[in-house]
């Protein structure tokens, strides 16, 4: 995850790589459209910051043909997902259910490099030492009551 630090995407732009790097994982190629479908806005908006990312090397784009990740786009893109799911494993293990997303969201696009490294100590810890785990699930019930 040491791309983030020097990363000088804006919170929009890494939303979009994210969601390019995550389309391509699991469709294959990315058009347009997927992209509109899938970050719930207008094709028209999702060509303007493509055209942004390209002239940025992250992503390769022809009119009416696929998106294509360069290879520091899908290094990026990578790392933005590693960034998004340490960020909500760690919010589940702090036991938020409700807004988990959308608080990931939040967080993602704030916290620094060395406060990642951090929580994922604490996530390897914890999947390291289920008994540990296990009393942090206990005593979280036991304080509800």
């Amino acid at each position: 995850m040491k791309d983030m630090k020097n990363n000088k995407l804006t919170p929009s732009e890494e939303d979009y790589v994210e969601m390019i790097y995550r389309i391509n994982l699991n469709r294959g190629n990315v058009q347009v459209k997927d992209v509109a479908n899938e970050l719930n806005i207008k094709p028209a908006s999702v060509t303007k910051m493509v055209k942004k990312l390209n002239d940025k090397d992250i992503l390769e784009y022809k009119k009416y043909d696929y998106i294509k990740l360069t290879k520091m786009g899908y290094k990026l893109g990578d790392t933005l997902l590693k960034r998004h799911n340490t960020i909500y494993k760690f919010l589940e293990i702090l036991g938020l259910k409700e807004d988990i997303h959308e608080e990931t969201e939040k967080i993602e696009h704030t916290i620094n490099y060395d406060t990642l490294e951090k929580i994922n100590t604490l996530i390897d810890f914890f999947s390291n030492n289920e008994d540990v785990y296990s009393l942090l699930i206990n005593f979280r019930k036991n304080r509800e009551c």
